[in-house]
């Protein structure tokens, strides 16, 4: 499954984004795909929450919006959360 590898990829950039920007805890994350991806809600969600256990959870909303991007591309459009007191 190809959506596997841009899974990897959402959850790598997440890990970075939110590290640079002392997030510690993501409260929504919208994300766009393109529109013949299998990537949805709910299997970013199941990713994201065994790749990025410390940052996603059940408190997460996690957006996923469809475009005419690239196949094996996603854009983070927004990632909002609870930063870090360091």
């Amino acid at each position: 499954m190809h959506d596997t590898i841009l899974l990897n990829k959402i959850s790598d950039a997440v890990n970075q984004v939110c590290g640079m920007n002392n997030i510690k805890k993501v409260n929504k994350l919208a994300v766009v795909v393109n529109n013949n991806s299998h990537v949805n809600e709910e299997n970013l969600y199941d990713h994201l929450q065994y790749a990025c256990a410390n940052l996603i959870g059940e408190w997460t909303e996690i957006q996923v919006q469809r475009d005419d991007i690239l196949e094996q591309t996603a854009i983070l459009h927004s990632i909002e959360g609870e930063k870090s007191e360091e």
